[in-house]
């Protein structure tokens, strides 16, 4: 997919989605296009996100890279194989509202509604990449992706 064709699928629905959890789909959106590669390394049909298994998912193990004391690192991992597009971005919400690793991310977002700031809360607990917060604002300024967040603000 082309990174429009990439927005033009995953757009509607992270809007749709995004919106019942007062979440900015446009951090969901770049969020998938950087950890998919534009839709090209997706997980499975699904996992955009590279959503690691908990016990009792529906699960696939893939060999990945993880930034671990200042280096890249392969490993093999087993990651979450969602049955829908939906059921991949409900999760991602599910994740920002209830996880409480991400309560100060969301609660800066609940407050704010300031991009910026959620995003870099979050990153630092999302990726281990330390330019992951960066790489995600850039990829929403450069698609102009805050226009699905009109709903969530």
């Amino acid at each position: 997919m082309t990174p429009d064709e990439f927005i033009a699928w995953l757009g509607p629905v992270a809007q749709r989605v995004c919106r019942k959890y007062g979440l900015p789909a446009s951090v969901c959106i770049a969020q998938g296009a950087l950890e998919s590669g534009w839709g090209r390394y997706t997980i499975g049909e699904y996992n955009l996100f590279g959503r690691k298994a908990v016990a009792g998912d529906k699960s696939i193990t893939i060999t990945t890279q993880e930034y671990i004391n200042g280096e890249w690192v392969t490993i093999n991992d087993e990651f979450k194989d969602y049955a829908s597009l939906d059921e991949a971005v409900e999760d991602w919400c599910v994740l920002m509202t209830e996880e409480p690793a991400y309560a100060d991310a969301l609660a800066i977002w609940q407050e704010t509604h300031d991009i910026e700031q959620f995003v870099c809360t979050m990153g630092r607990i999302y990726a281990t990449d330390p330019e992951y917060a960066d790489k995600v604002l850039a990829t929403i300024r450069a698609n102009d992706l805050t226009c699905y967040d009109e709903q969530a603000a």
